[in-house]
């Protein structure tokens, strides 16, 4: 669980839109160790999926721009590789599940054609071969009569069946790193967790990393050795799982954990993170959430505080509060024990 296996320094990405500059990831850092589970969280919006389509450097299709930064992968910087180079790192070494696999996969293609076609392209294996593998391969991740399976095209498959193929044709060269976007959105919860254990049991197979993309807290909880807490496209906590779950030393995190569904609250309660999340044309200054946090409101209202005039000025960085455990926030040490604690 030491070795680093991809690092992720500064990273900044923006769009350009009609009304403006957007600076949708604004100096990302983080690390992912061989074998683990990294979960990067946030709401929707925040600057996860862009982290990750920025590490292969698919924003750039898709009108965006790499403003700075470095991705180190097996001692280079997947930014300033060359495409071609590049082209046998993606879905080779470093595969990533898309978000939709109703969209990413080509609907005029069988589903065994689109895994065999990655399979002849970065192992150089023949169309027999290739279509053998693929077929392997689908028995693995629990299709059934994989070798029908295989000539099916995508209308003709489940959501969970596509999100299966779309694993398949991830796992085929056996990567060092799986990208993992939101692997269970529009699942039933049955599917969710099926689909869940797979990764888990094929990571522990191969030994590969996973970097996970979620807003589900519930899923990072069952499956996530580490967290990273995004908000307004920059890191603001991160932990293991235990600590941030049970310590959060960021008001986002404790007010996200604290916004879980339970069988305990009152009938009907819910809670919320007050406010919503700010125009990414206009960020508010210093602390971009501080309009929303509890934890500013309440050092204002105690008389011996003096007021947080600091978290509208200036922009905490991320410091280490507790070991390997930093957050973005001026006032951690001031956070509620207990994440489950209701906030103000």
């Amino acid at each position: 669980m030491t070795d680093v296996v991809l690092k992720v320094k500064d990273l900044a990405v923006s769009f350009m839109s009609e009304l403006g500059l957007v600076r949708a990831v604004d100096g990302v850092d983080f690390e992912l160790r061989r074998g683990e589970t990294l979960a990067l969280v946030g709401e929707s919006g925040c600057g996860k999926s862009v982290t990750a389509h920025s590490i292969l450097r698919l924003v750039e299709h898709a009108g965006g721009r790499i403003e700075r930064g470095s991705v180190w992968f097996n001692g280079a910087d997947l930014l300033k590789m060359p495409a071609e180079a590049l082209r046998r790192v993606r879905g080779n070494r470093i595969a990533m599940i898309f978000q939709e696999p109703m969209t990413a996969l080509n609907p005029v293609f069988t589903v065994g054609e689109q895994v065999a076609e990655v399979i002849r392209e970065h192992l150089g294996r023949k169309r027999k071969e290739a279509r053998a593998q693929a077929i392997d391969l689908f028995a693995r991740v629990g299709i059934p009569d994989p070798s029908q399976r295989v000539d099916h095209y995508p209308h003709q498959l489940s959501g969970g069946m596509k999100q299966r193929v779309m694993i398949a044709m991830a796992l085929a060269c056996s990567p060092l790193v799986l990208i993992a976007d939101e692997p269970t959105t529009a699942l039933d919860v049955t599917v969710q967790a099926q689909i869940l254990d797979l990764i888990a049991s094929l990571q522990r197979e191969q030994g590969m990393a996973v970097l996970l993309i979620t807003h589900d807290l519930g899923v990072v909880a069952e499956v996530g050795d580490r967290v990273s807490v995004m908000y307004c496209g920059r890191m603001v906590e991160h932990g293991t799982a235990h600590e941030v779950f049970s310590e959060p030393l960021h008001p986002y995190t404790h007010g996200l954990i604290s916004s879980i569904p339970s069988l305990t609250a009152p009938r009907g309660q819910l809670r919320a993170i007050p406010g919503g999340v700010p125009d990414p044309l206009d960020f508010p200054s210093g602390c971009r959430f501080h309009p929303r946090c509890f934890l500013k409101t309440r050092l204002e209202t105690a008389a011996e505080s003096g007021g947080s005039r600091i978290c509208s000025e200036v922009s905490p960085s991320l410091r280490e509060w507790r070991p390997s455990h930093p957050a973005a926030c001026h006032f951690a040490e001031h956070m509620p024990p207990a994440a489950k604690e209701p906030a103000p």
